[in-house]
């Protein structure tokens, strides 16, 4: 044998590794039809992710996490170890409109993504958006943004920190189902059946506003993306039970 080709097995190894290594960034996609289902699937996965730091708090991470609701999906259904209270902030955190609500959801979770949505700074990007999909049902420029520049947001709110977690929504109408895509920068695992409660009753109202305005479509699946999905340390413990609880469910089946 060659020289050169021993060469090229001697760098077998080293491929593979590096293959292994790119892999852990590829994702993990969790489909379900239950909210309680995918939620906690998706703490036990997070919960086996790399350790990190944020803002000095030691961290579990995963990255380019897709989670996938079916249509029929069952969005009642709860898990013990779920924060309700904090699932009824975060829904009026995204749907609520009247101005002493959202003024609330700034003071007690530090923003409101129902002001970018319905009020400032681009007006009201609900509405523009269901006459887009009404003038044009096939339009793939349906979005609602939620994302700006951290220096802009802290001229307009000096308490700001941190740049919007949820990114942006959009809509796409197919086959006479309203498919709605979410996009996360970053989200704190744990309280994130309150952000999907909240964009599945998003969707509910702009598919309710759609059939008010004669365009008659079906709730479509929701999909959200996440590309640095969390869990705090304060959180480890109860998020080791739901993963013990999983595997062992796996394992009767």
């Amino acid at each position: 044998m060659s020289t050169q080709c021993h060469l090229g097995l001697n760098r077998i190894p080293q491929l593979f590794k590096t293959v292994e290594v790119a892999m852990t960034h590829l994702g993990q996609h969790i489909v379900g039809n239950s909210l309680a289902d995918v939620w906690t699937r998706y703490v036990s996965f997070t919960h086996q992710g790399s350790m990190g730091v944020d803002d000095g708090q030691p961290i579990r991470e995963q990255f380019s996490v897709t989670v996938y609701f079916t249509p029929d999906a069952d969005f009642e259904a709860v898990h013990p170890l779920m924060d309700m209270a904090r699932q009824a902030q975060y829904i009026k955190k995204m749907c609520a409109k009247d101005k002493s609500t959202i003024e609330q959801m700034i003071r007690d979770l530090g923003g409101s993504y129902a002001d970018r949505i319905f009020n400032r700074p681009y007006g009201n990007q609900f509405e523009t958006a269901v006459t887009l999909l009404i003038q044009r049902s096939e339009s793939k420029s349906a979005v609602i943004n939620l994302l700006h520049p951290l220096e802009w947001e802290q001229k307009i709110q000096a308490a700001i920190k941190r740049m919007a977690c949820l990114t942006d929504i959009q809509a796409l109408i197919r086959d006479e189902q309203l498919h709605w895509f979410a996009h996360f920068r970053s989200q704190n695992v744990w309280h994130s059946h309150g952000n999907f409660k909240a964009l599945y009753a998003f969707q509910g109202l702009m598919l309710s506003r759609l059939n008010e305005k004669g365009l008659n479509v079906k709730r479509g699946g929701l999909t959200i993306t996440i590309v640095a999905a969390h869990l705090y340390e304060s959180d480890f413990k109860e998020a080791a039970q739901i993963a013990k609880e999983l595997a062992l469910a796996n394992e009767l089946c």
